[in-house]
């Protein structure tokens, strides 16, 4: 399983951080021209830096795999909030069906590299839990 977390948080770290970077330097690049405008340029340059922070949490992960389960889980329930948006605005025809399918894939993967139970961490990542320790620590 460790090997399809580290791929998971590579995949994820790497888009977010270059369409962060795409959206804070090119804002109308994610914009319809009809509905550019210095306001929704501003929105988008926002949505661009927080791509950014989503990015280097992903890539911090990866780097400090022993230590991720806080933040693991804030990328999870960020990824659940954003895939939430889209289908909210699916279920109110203002998306077509590919924009919350899309923007569920971060939530399906972060969720399926989990862990969820406490005295099965260990065995997912390969290691044998120390005597006296709680197996548990990590994400």
């Amino acid at each position: 399983m460790k090997p399809i977390a580290l791929a998971v948080y590579a995949l994820i770290g790497a888009l977010a951080v270059l369409l962060g970077v795409a959206a804070l330097l090119m804002p109308a690049l994610a914009l319809p021209p009809e509905a550019h405008s210095p306001l929704t340029a501003h929105l988008i340059r926002e949505q661009g830096a927080e791509g950014v922070f989503i990015g280097l949490m992903a890539f911090w992960c990866l780097a400090h795999f022993e230590q991720r389960r806080p933040v693991h889980y804030a990328l999870l329930l960020f990824s659940a909030l954003f895939a939430s948006i889209h289908w909210a605005e699916y279920f109110a025809n203002r998306r077509h069906l590919l924009s919350p399918l899309v923007n569920s894939v971060p939530f399906l993967l972060l969720g399926a590299t989990a862990r969820w139970a406490r005295g099965s961490a260990a065995a997912q990542d390969g290691h044998s839990p120390t005597p006296g320790r709680d197996p548990g620590g990590g994400a």
